[in-house]
């Protein structure tokens, strides 16, 4: 497959909302541009690693297996839950936020970090389009990474223009937060959870 055809695939995983995108817009909403795009390269870090190591074996593995791909649509249904679990609460109970405890190991650098790492979106792209993209063993060696590295450039892109956007309308959104946290958080809930149940079905 071709870079450009490779790019144009990559805008699905990367254009649809999922928790990379969510933290970004958290970020840009409570914090200054600086902090934002901290959390943006640790996300990406995470990006990358995960495309690498697919594209250089694991991937293989997964996309040869019907269950490794199941449970990893499970789990990435399980963590949309979770979020939107999280935005509920936040909307009804809301809580006051520490750049103390944000800085520290246990902050919303790792948070971030693990975003990138295990976004089911990245685990399932990569697994599914392995045999696409190195199913021809005359593949040079640096082929996977030219994706990965692709992949993860592409995405910053994208969530460094949504971040742009909500540093600039966080004084207006503010406000609303509350509501929009409730509205978001039933969302994810709902979507989740139909999504669960189809896996289920197909499973059964």
């Amino acid at each position: 497959m071709d870079m450009a055809h490779f790019l144009g695939l990559s805008l699905l995983p990367i254009l649809s909302p999922g928790p990379s995108t969510l933290l970004v817009v958290r970020n840009s909403l409570r914090h200054d541009w600086l902090f934002a795009v901290r959390r943006l390269l640790a996300d990406l870090g995470g990006t990358l690693i995960t495309a690498t190591v697919l594209l250089y074996g694991l991937g293989a593995a997964i996309a040869a297996s019907n269950l490794l791909v199941a449970g990893i649509q499970v789990a990435g249904a399980c963590y949309v839950l979770i979020i939107g679990m999280r935005c509920l609460r936040h909307a009804y109970w809301p809580v006051t936020y520490s750049l103390d405890t944000a800085n520290s190991l246990r902050g919303s650098w790792l948070e971030s970090f693990f975003a990138g790492l295990l976004n089911p979106k990245t685990l399932v792209f990569f697994s599914l389009l392995f045999p696409l993209l190195l199913g021809d063993n005359s593949v040079h060696w640096t082929q996977p990474l030219l994706y990965s590295l692709s992949y993860s450039l592409l995405k910053g892109l994208a969530l460094a223009a949504a971040s742009g956007v909500f540093l600039l309308a966080k004084n207006w959104l503010r406000p609303h937060l509350r509501s929009a946290n409730g509205t978001l958080g039933a969302l994810l809930i709902a979507v989740s959870s139909i999504f669960l149940l189809k896996i289920s079905n197909s499973l059964w």
